[in-house]
């Protein structure tokens, strides 16, 4: 654990610390965290003992009063695409707040993001206050998200995600881990034109439904598949995530298949589903999916991989608080 005091503007002795860190301080962080966000937070007391060293630089600021947490946020930088990096944690005593605590350690955190280089600095909050605050250290608010970017270089979000995919590249697919944390949040808060990203994890394109969450891309797809099934990341050589599918058993002994391509990458879509059929298969279970009655286009990409309609199911989707049916296919060839 290395650290360096830096000094906020309103309190002495915060400091910045390079994770992994001390098990003892671990142990005040979660029930500091827990008081203020609740249970199940983004980030897992494991990744705070160096689980993901290999993939990604995660800093916390933190200011201690009496031994205790009062005041922390915290970074996690791609050390594959080291120009992106998400921002959490950010949480204030309640005892202490109007002091400017967590304000400060936010600016630390941003300037030490800009001085080394960074691009992009994506967080999510639901709370306006908050978001005014973030607002004034330069975070723009995403449309259709709770989720909001500070591009270092003063373009809007939505010009940086554009940017972000313009130049094609060659694309490899593989398991996916630690390391596409932060890569995949660009491609995720994308506005794609499909509904249903994918059905195995719940997850919807923004342009039709608001999300609200950005730490927790990762985790939900950890939590969701950890012993049901598995997932792989499209990448391209400069590290950019441009494509996602996944696996999952279900009950009745088979396995459904779900993924999305951003749409520069359309002709990566079926190497992509590619290592989510096979793992399915070498399970010995039958392979199927579930689409969007309304997302035509792809169940036309399913067809063409063999898939092959099966039934409807009314109710299959609630999009935006509207119900879609969904349509189960079962791969054939």
């Amino acid at each position: 654990m290395c650290f360096q005091d830096f000094g906020s503007e309103n309190g002495r002795d915060a400091v910045k610390l390079q994770i992994p860190i001390e098990q003892d301080l671990i142990d005040r962080l979660f029930p500091f965290w827990t008081s203020i966000f609740g249970e199940g937070g983004d980030l897992d007391p494991d990744l705070f003992l160096g689980s993901e060293t290999d993939a990604c630089d995660t800093t916390l600021y933190l200011k201690e009063e009496e031994g205790c947490p009062v005041a922390t946020c915290l970074t996690v930088r791609s050390k594959t695409a080291p120009g992106l990096a998400g921002f959490a944690e950010v949480a204030t005593d309640p005892a202490v707040r109007g002091r400017g605590l967590a304000s400060a350690l936010c600016r630390q955190a941003v300037d030490d993001f800009v001085t080394e280089g960074g691009v992009a600095f994506f967080l999510g909050t639901g709370n306006p206050v908050a978001a005014r605050i973030y607002h004034r250290l330069g975070w723009r608010k995403l449309a259709g998200a709770n989720v909001m970017a500070n591009i270092v270089d003063g373009r809007s979000p939505e010009a940086f995600l554009v940017d972000h995919f313009r130049e094609k590249g060659a694309v490899t697919v593989s398991a996916a881990g630690p390391d596409v944390r932060i890569p995949m949040i660009p491609l995720i808060w994308t506005p794609h034109d499909t509904q249903v990203l994918d059905a195995n994890v719940g997850l919807f394109s923004r342009r039709y439904v608001m999300q609200p969450s950005c730490m927790g891309l990762y985790p939900r797809y950890v939590r969701t598949l950890s012993g049901q099934g598995a997932w792989f990341a499209a990448r391209t050589e400069d590290a950019r995530t441009v494509g996602i599918s996944t696996a999952r058993r279900r009950g009745d002994d088979s396995c459904q298949v779900d993924g999305f391509v951003h749409g520069s990458y359309e002709e990566a879509w079926a190497d992509t589903l590619a290592p989510a059929i096979e793992w399915g298969r070498s399970a010995g279970r039958s392979v199927v999916a579930r689409v969007s009655a309304e997302d035509e286009d792809k169940r036309s990409k399913f067809e063409s991989l063999g898939f092959e309609a099966e039934r409807e199911e009314a109710g299959g989707f609630n999009i935006d608080g509207r119900e879609v049916t969904a349509v189960k296919l079962s791969l054939t060839a």
